[in-house]
C-alpha cells in the first residue's frame, strides 16, 4: 500500500510539474481547440441556413465571422475590461466600446457591398447578402448611429457570438477569482497564525524597545539608533499593514530600515548591501509587505552561511504609474554542511505569484534570472495613486 501511495504521489507531482512547466503551451492548445468547435460547431454549420448562397459566400462569410469573434474575444475580454472596467475607467471604457463598436460596422459594411458582388443573383429573389448590402447602403457608412434598425443589426451580427463567449468567460473569471480568494485569506491566516506562535507579545516586545531606546540613547548612539530601526519595523508591522494599502514611501522606507539593520549584523562580513532609488514614490500606495519577500529572500538564500565576498542590491525606480524594484545577489559557491543546494530566491517565490494574481493580475511582470554566480529578480508593478 505504501509503495502503491508513493506511486501514485509521484504519479500527481509529474502531472503537476508537467502543468506548470508548460502552463502556457496548454492553454494555448485549449484555445486552438475552442476555436475550431466554435467554427465548425457555431459558424459554418449555421452560415449556410442564414446566406442561402453559393459556396464562396458562405465560406467568405464564415471566415470574416471567425476572424472577427477572435479578435473581438480577446480584445474586450483580455484587453478592455482588465485595463479599463476593472480599473473603473468608465469614460475610456465607453468611447472604447463606441470604437470597436463603429469598427465592426465598417468592417460588415465592406463585407457585404463584396458579398454581393459574389452571391448568386436572379431576378426571382434577392440573396441574403444582396438584402444586407442594399440596406447597409442606404444607411451609409455611419448608419450604425443614424439607424436603430441598422444598429441592432451591427450589434447582433457582430457582437452575438464574441459576447456570448465573453460571458463563458465572465463566470470562470469568477470562479476563479474566489478560489484566489480563498487562498489568499488561507495562506493569510496560516501567516498570522505562525507569527502569533513564533512571537512573544508584540505590543510588550515594542513598547519594551522604545524603553530601551530611551535609556541608552546617551550612552550608545549606535546601538540606540539599531534599537529605533528596529522599533519602526515592529510599529509598521503593527499598525500600518492592517490596511489594505500603504503609501509606497512608507513601504520603501521599511525595506531600508530591514537592509541597516542587515548591514549592521554583517558588519564582520565581507558583504555589501547597496539600495538605490528614483522617482517620486510620495503619491503613490501599494500592499504592504508585498516587496520585502524578495530582500529576505537575497540575505536567506544568497548571504546566509556564504564564506566568500558577497552582495545585495537594490534597486527601486518609478516610470510614471509602473513600480520597478529589482533585487540582485550573488549566490555562494559553497554551501555550509547541511544547506541544500537550491537557487537563491527559489524558495517562497510560488507564494509571491499567487499574491500578486490575487492583487494585482493583469498588472504585474515577474521576472527572474538565474547566472552562474547571481540571482536576479525584478517586479513590474502598476501602483495606484494616493487618494
Amino acid at each position: 500500500m505504501k509503495i502503491q501511495s508513493h506511486i501514485n504521489q509521484s504519479t500527481q507531482d509529474f502531472i503537476l510539474g508537467f502543468y506548470e512547466s508548460n502552463r502556457q503551451t496548454i492553454r494555448g492548445f485549449w484555445h486552438i481547440l475552442m476555436w475550431i468547435a466554435v467554427y465548425f460547431l457555431l459558424i459554418r454549420s449555421t452560415a449556410p441556413r442564414i446566406f442561402e448562397d453559393n459556396t464562396k459566400v458562405i465560406n467568405t462569410a464564415s471566415f470574416v465571422d471567425l476572424l472577427q469573434t477572435i479578435v473581438l474575444y480577446y480584445l474586450i475580454g483580455y484587453y478592455i475590461f482588465p485595463r479599463l472596467f476593472y480599473q473603473r475607467y468608465y469614460a475610456t471604457l465607453l468611447l472604447s466600446l463606441v470604437f470597436i463598436f463603429f469598427c465592426v460596422y465598417q468592417l460588415n459594411y465592406n463585407l457585404f457591398y463584396y458579398l454581393a458582388s459574389i452571391s448568386t443573383q436572379n431576378q426571382q429573389r434577392n440573396t441574403y447578402a444582396i438584402k444586407i448590402a442594399t440596406m447597409l447602403k442606404e444607411s451609409g457608412w455611419l448608419g450604425c448611429f443614424t439607424n436603430l434598425r441598422i444598429s441592432l443589426w451591427n450589434l447582433s451580427y457582430g457582437f452575438f457570438l464574441p459576447m456570448l463567449l465573453l460571458v463563458f468567460k465572465a463566470f470562470r473569471d469568477i470562479i476563479t477569482y474566489q478560489k484566489r480568494i480563498v487562498t489568499v485569506e488561507r495562506d493569510k491566516f496560516e501567516l498570522e497564525l505562525s507569527f502569533l506562535k513564533a512571537q512573544v507579545n508584540p505590543h510588550f516586545l515594542f513598547n519594551t524597545l522604545n524603553s530601551i531606546y530611551a535609556d541608552i540613547f546617551d550612552t550608545n548612539e549606535k546601538a540606540a539608533d539599531l534599537v529605533l530601526r528596529l522599533s519602526e519595523l515592529m510599529r509598521y508591522n503593527l499598525y500600518e499593514t492592517d490596511s489594505p494599502k500603504i503609501a509606497l514611501d512608507k513601504e520603501l522606507a521599511y525595506i531600508q530600515n530591514y537592509l541597516d539593520l542587515e548591514r549592521n549584523r554583517l558588519s564582520d562580513q565581507y558583504v555589501v548591501i547597496d539600495y538605490k532609488q528614483s522617482g517620486n514614490s510620495s503619491i503613490f500606495q501599494i500592499t504592504p509587505l508585498l516587496l520585502i519577500a524578495f530582500v529576505e529572500n537575497a540575505f536567506k538564500h544568497g548571504i546566509k552561511g556564504t564564506t566568500e565576498p558577497a552582495y545585495v542590491q537594490v534597486r527601486t525606480s518609478l516610470l510614471e504609474d509602473q513600480l520597478i524594484f529589482q533585487v540582485e545577489n550573488s549566490i555562494p559557491l559553497k554551501r555550509p554542511l547541511g544547506e541544500p543546494d537550491k537557487k537563491s530566491g527559489g524558495i517562497g517565490l510560488d507564494n509571491i505569484r499567487r499574491r500578486l494574481e490575487a492583487l494585482y493580475k493583469g498588472n504585474y511582470e515577474l521576472i527572474t534570472n538565474i547566472a552562474a554566480t547571481t540571482y536576479t529578480v525584478t517586479l513590474k508593478i502598476k501602483v495606484e495613486p494616493l487618494p
